[in-house]
Order: C-alpha cells, then sequence, then structure tokens
C-alpha cells in the first residue's frame, strides 16, 4: 500500500515506443519510492496552432492534480509553443516540468548530447575512415533535431579542411522508420544506387528503418553494406543484428530527476530553471567496431532475452489481432464489453475502465472542458469488476475519478488512453499495465475507439430505421385515408353531377319547355282567329319570349359563367353577388382587394367561383341570414376568400358534415383541384364563416 502525499500528471505523446516508455518507468519508478501517485495521459496531438493544441489538453480539476511532468515530445514539432505563458493557459499556476525540450520560464530536464555527437563523429572519422556520409535529421522544427544537426555540421566542416575527400548529405526525417527508407530511396536515387560509408541517424527508430531497408534492398546495391548509427539506446538497439552504434541517453534517469525536481517545486523550494544529465556514446557493432570481450560474455544472456521479447511480442500481437477481429464481430457495446472482459486477465490489466464523454447536455465533445461527463461501460479495480458502476449514468469526470478511487486504498499509477474517432472524443480508457504491454494496449484502444464509433453509427441507423420504418407506416396510413376520402368525395362528385344534370333537366322541363309550350299554343291561337293579331298582342307573346330568352341566359350563365375570361374574376363575383342581393332579398357585401399583378389560371377563377355560389347558396337555405360579406384579397404569398354570413351559424360536426355532405364535399373537391386550404368554422358572435387561401407563387 502506498501512502500518497502528492499527486502529478505525466503528459506523454502516446506509450508505444521505447523512448517514452523508458521514461514513465523511470518516473512511476521514483514515483513509487516517494509516494507519489501519477496520472499518465497520453495525448497523441498533432494539431498546427497553439488554440487547436491546448484545446485538446486534460484539465487540471480531471483529477486534481499538485503538479504536471510534460514529456515534450507530445507537442511534435509545435515550435511556436514553448514558452511559460502558453503552459499556464492550460494549467494556470500549475507547477510544471519539462521533460526533453527547454521551454522558456519552465524548470526543464534536458540530456547533454553535444558532446557525445561530437565524439560518435570524429570516431567515425578517424577510426574507421568513412569518408562518405548520410546524416537523416529529425523534424525540422524539433529543438533535439536542430541541435544534433549543427553539431554534425560543425564537426564535418572542422575535419573538411584535413580530409578533402570528406563529404556529406542532409535528409530531413521525422524520427520515424518510414520517414528514414524514404530518405534513403531518394539518396540512393540521386547518387546512381551507390550507398554512402556511413548513415549518421537522429534516433534509433530511424537507424532501425534504414537496417530494413538494406535488408529489402541488399541484392539491388552496388555496394552490399554500410555502416549506420543512431541516437538514444532504445532496447532494441542492443537486440538488433548487428547491434546498433547510437548514444545513450538516460531516459530512466531524466524520469526520475523530474519528479525530484517538480516533488521540490510542490513543496516550496527553488530549482534551477535547466537541468542537464551526460549521454554517452555506445560503441558497437554497427559502426564496424569489434566487441569487447564483456560484449561476447554477455551474448548468451542477451540471446535468451531476446527470445523471451520474441516470444512474448508474437503473443501480444496475436492477441490483438485476435481482439480486433472479435471486435469486429460485435454490434453492441455488450458485445464489445464481453471481448474486453474475456483479455483482460491475459494483459494483466488489474485496473481498467472504459469511458464514454458527453457534454452537459448528453451530446459529443470535440474539446476538453470542466464539463466533461462520463458514462462507464467497464470499471475494474483490484482485478474485480463493478457491476454497479457500469450503468449509463453521467458525472463529471472528476467526480468519477474521486469514487474510482474510494473502491480501494491503494493508488497505483494509472494511465489514461483517450478514445476518440476523427475530431469527436468518444471516451477514455484508464489502466495499469506491465511496460512491455502498453504499445499493444494503445493499438488495442485504437481498436475499441474504432468499433465504438462503429457502434453509435450502427445504433444511429438503427433508430434512424426505426424512425423512418414509422413515418412510412403513418404515411401510408394517411394516403390509405387520403385515397379513401379522395375516392369517397369523387363519388359524391358524380353523385353531385348527376343530380345537376337531373336538376338542370327537370328546370329546362318545368321551366323553359313549360313557357315554350305556352308560347306555342298562344301563336297557335292567335293563327286560328278570324281577326287579325293586334299590337297587345303582339306585346304579349313578345314578353313570354323576352322572359323565356333571359331565364335561359340565366341557366347557361349558372352552367358555366362565361364573362369569368370575357369580363375577368372582380367583375364575374360583382355581378354574382348583386344577382344574389337581387333574388334573395339578404343584403351581400362585396370587396376586392387583389393586386393587379396576380393572375389566375381558368381552373382557379371557375373553382373560386362556383366555392362563392354554392356557399352563398347555403345561405340562401340553410343560414336564415340577414347579411353576407364577400371579400377576396391578397396576404403575403396567398390570396384569401372569405364568406361570412350573420346567420343561425353551422356546428361542424360528423352529423352535419352528412346532412350538408353535398354543398360541403362539392367546396372541398373544388378546392382540392386547385391546392387551396378550405375551413369552414362558426363565425363569432353568430354566423358561419368560409376561408379558402390559394398560394399566389408571387
Amino acid at each position: 500500500m502506498y501512502n500518497i502525499i502528492m499527486r502529478f500528471g505525466l503528459v506523454v505523446n502516446i506509450l508505444d515506443e521505447a523512448y517514452q516508455i523508458s521514461v514513465y518507468g523511470g518516473i512511476i519508478g521514483r514515483a513509487a519510492e516517494l509516494g507519489i501517485e501519477i496520472v499518465c495521459i497520453q495525448q497523441e496531438n498533432s494539431f498546427i496552432t497553439p488554440d487547436d493544441l491546448i484545446s485538446r489538453f486534460h484539465q487540471k480539476e480531471f483529477f486534481d492534480l499538485d503538479g504536471i511532468i510534460l514529456l515534450t515530445s507530445v507537442l511534435n514539432d509545435n515550435y511556436l509553443f514553448n514558452k511559460k505563458s502558453d503552459i499556464e493557459r492550460i494549467w494556470g499556476n500549475l507547477p510544471v516540468v519539462s521533460v526533453g525540450q527547454k521551454i522558456e520560464g519552465i524548470p526543464s530536464v534536458l540530456i547533454d548530447t553535444n558532446e557525445s555527437m561530437k565524439q560518435l563523429i570524429e570516431h567515425l572519422i578517424l577510426k574507421h575512415n568513412y569518408r562518405k556520409f548520410l546524416y537523416i535529421s529529425g523534424t525540422k522544427h524539433h529543438p533535439d533535431a536542430r541541435t544534433r544537426g549543427k553539431v554534425f555540421v560543425k564537426v564535418m566542416k572542422s575535419f573538411k579542411s584535413k580530409f578533402k575527400n570528406l563529404e556529406y548529405q542532409i535528409r530531413e526525417g521525422r524520427f520515424t522508420e518510414g520517414t528514414a527508407i524514404s530518405s534513403m530511396t531518394s539518396y540512393l536515387a540521386e547518387n546512381n544506387n551507390v550507398l554512402p560509408d556511413v548513415v549518421v541517424c537522429a534516433n534509433d527508430n530511424m537507424a532501425i528503418g534504414v537496417y530494413k531497408f538494406l535488408k529489402m534492398n541488399r541484392s539491388n546495391l552496388a555496394i552490399n553494406e554500410c555502416a549506420v548509427t543512431g541516437f538514444d539506446d532504445i532496447p532494441q538497439a542492443r537486440f538488433e543484428i548487428p547491434s546498433l552504434t547510437t548514444v545513450r541517453q538516460p531516459l530512466s534517469e531524466i524520469g526520475q530527476k523530474s519528479v525530484d525536481i517538480l516533488k521540490s517545486m510542490v513543496e516550496g523550494s527553488k530549482v534551477p530553471e535547466e537541468i542537464y544529465i551526460e549521454s554517452q556514446v555506445m560503441y558497437r557493432q554497427s559502426c564496424g567496431c569489434t566487441p569487447a570481450d564483456d560484449d561476447f560474455e554477455s551474448n548468451e544472456k542477451l540471446f535468451t532475452q531476446m527470445q523471451a521479447n520474441y516470444v512474448q511480442s508474437e503473443n501480444l500481437l496475436r492477441m490483438v489481432s485476435h481482439i480486433g477481429q472479435d471486435l469486429n464481430y460485435g454490434q453492441s457495446i455488450g458485445a464489445l464489453k464481453y471481448v474486453v472482459r474475456q483479455n483482460m486477465d491475459q494483459l494483466n490489466l488489474n485496473n481498467f475502465c472504459l469511458l464514454l464523454f458527453r457534454d452537459e447536455n448528453g451530446g459529443s465533445i470535440t474539446k476538453l472542458s470542466e464539463q466533461v461527463f462520463v458514462s462507464p461501460l467497464m470499471v475494474r479495480r483490484k482485478s474485480r469488476e463493478y457491476f454497479e458502476m457500469d450503468q449509463q449514468i453521467s458525472m463529471p469526470f472528476g467526480q468519477f475519478y474521486k469514487q474510482y478511487l474510494e473502491l480501494d486504498k491503494s493508488r497505483p499509477s494509472l494511465i489514461m488512453k483517450y478514445l476518440s474517432s476523427g475530431d469527436d472524443l468518444i471516451g477514455c480508457a484508464l489502466y495499469d499495465a506491465d511496460q512491455n504491454v502498453l504499445p499493444y494496449l494503445s493499438s488495442i484502444a485504437i481498436t475499441i475507439s474504432q468499433n465504438l464509433s462503429r457502434i453509435a453509427a450502427f445504433e444511429e441507423r438503427k433508430k434512424r430505421s426505426e424512425y423512418l420504418e414509422k413515418e412510412v407506416t403513418k404515411r401510408t396510413k394517411e394516403l390509405v385515408e387520403a385515397n379513401n376520402k379522395r375516392m369517397e368525395v369523387e363519388a359524391e362528385v358524380l353523385r353531385i353531377s348527376e343530380i345537376e344534370r337531373q336538376r338542370f333537366s327537370n328546370d329546362l322541363h318545368d321551366d323553359i319547355c313549360q313557357r315554350l309550350a305556352g308560347i306555342s299554343m298562344l301563336c297557335r291561337s292567335y293563327s286560328n282567329q278570324e281577326k287579325p293579331v293586334n299590337k297587345e298582342q303582339m306585346v304579349e307573346l313578345a314578353e313570354l319570349i323576352g322572359e323565356t330568352l333571359q331565364t335561359t341566359r340565366q341557366y347557361a350563365h349558372n352552367s358555366y359563367p362565361v364573362e369569368l375570361e370575357s369580363l375577368g374574376m372582380d367583375h364575374s363575383l360583382s355581378n354574382l353577388c348583386n344577382s344574389f342581393a337581387t333574388s334573395s332579398g339578404i343584403k351581400c357585401n362585396y370587396e376586392w382587394n387583389v393586386a393587379d399583378d396576380v393572375q389566375f389560371d381558368k381552373t382557379q377563377k371557375l373553382n373560386i367561383f362556383r366555392i362563392i355560389q354554392e356557399a352563398l347558396h347555403n345561405v340562401l337555405r340553410h343560414a336564415h341570414a340577414q347579411r353576407v360579406d364577400v371579400t377576396v384579397k391578397s396576404e403575403k404569398k396567398k390570396i384569401v376568400v372569405k364568406i361570412i354570413d350573420d346567420g343561425c351559424g353551422f356546428e361542424n360536426t360528423k352529423e352535419n358534415k352528412k346532412s350538408n355532405g353535398l354543398g360541403l364535399n362539392s367546396m372541398q373537391y373544388r378546392a382540392n383541384q386547385i391546392g387551396a386550404n378550405f375551413t369552414i368554422k362558426p363565425n363569432k358572435p353568430k354566423g358561419t364563416c368560409v376561408i379558402v387561401e390559394v398560394k399566389n407563387g408571387k
């Protein structure tokens, strides 16, 4: 059990390579000795501007930290982020120690590599007589890369006057195996496929990349071998064949030193702004040196270690592959949790959490702040899984972390790995693990991120599909109802048309035909009389003919108002209202207030006319009204027609719809024909209001 006196945050890039893991090992080892708890946050930043960089850093409130150790590889080549004020924008006045890179105003633990780099180049020139050099540098703006590059150029220039055939070329790399391979490819293309005497690399990863390039292209090269050197002395450097000549940076030691410095700062002690630790050249076989006797004696031990590392690495790689395959089969959070749970013991994960990030409204986040909420998916502490915390609850990150620590009195150092998809921060994993497992956990975390994103997308598609299915069912029901209603209306219209034809036929028979029969009988009687037809008789005959003609015209007008086309709607509706008032004795006020540029097509004219005509007919038959107002007005992008009476009113009930179905259905049908909204409702204080709204299209 630890007697915890402080809690430090360790900010790294990603624990998947030897440099950072070695520094991490030194930090947690020294912290354990001092009773200091470490929370290691893998930041994985690759942003351009300091503002972007800052927005993705965790906040100090997440873990209630006493100080920060910043492994500056997390800054990549962001050379604009290099002073105390930049650090304070993230963590305020919280004590911070920089490791690996100088930050102005911040205590920085650095390695003095100038002398070692100088000794290495002098050794290659004087001991091995190499004259043709290729230097593969690090990232352009990285301070370590610039320092090593300057030392290399300075030494080469100092020997140039003594050795006339000494030459060198420089290729820019980015501290990765892939960039070293690209540098070698471009160099050979420009130098007739002839290798240099020696390739000097700014770190061991690039040197191993050169090894891989030489092995892949051995048969195509004019010279089979060339010397290679690296920098950092990562563990793999000793196990390469041939073993790699490099500069040993005391990575574990600088990690230990950073803990001591930060502890002193928290306790209020004054510390120097720059703390240097010496590096050392490690001469091995890759530069052409013969191994020392003690190297031969340790070969068997190293070989045994290499075998053990290889077997473990193969097992872990297979496990990562199997976990990835199993996760890809799952379609739910439950399946993902099952796969992770089945492999935790094999990975020796005694403490492990999977957390989803949410903002206070339950939405996804792209930036970290005090208002980050977490929903636990899986909570494991001291090899026990706490299912009661494995719920879809949501709480601030800091609150969850405090509850997690209270599950057990021990305080192991924990690592946090963000789970992200694009710009969205899905959540994080919290765990502790053996150092040799850390790179594989990074790969597993990426696979978990991808699967969480895929599951979320699957759930979203499922919800969307269910929503669309409901909408289709609803819309289908509406269409069936609308179709049934349309069929009812069409049947009603056919019935109305048949009644209208019958009424028209009856009117012709009972009125016009009777009038014509009377005129015929009158003419016959006049022809049979002995006296000549006098003036009074002719006037009587003319009046009968005139009345018949007027009635015939009225029937024709009611059948189709011809003046709609010739005189326009305003004039036709005015005549309709005047005729209604004259024939019914009901006062009818008519108002036309439509813009001059509004145009009605033939169908709109006829159907609006018929709706008004039918509404007036209903007023005459049912309303017992004394007054009716007919208005046609422009309102925004529509034409509004209103027929309002002061009669006995109308209740829009099913019974009334059935009893007055002929006129109402006729008006509704005509409104549908022109895409208009049709409404009939009671008018206050009394009467009925019929409203037709026609889209203007202006």
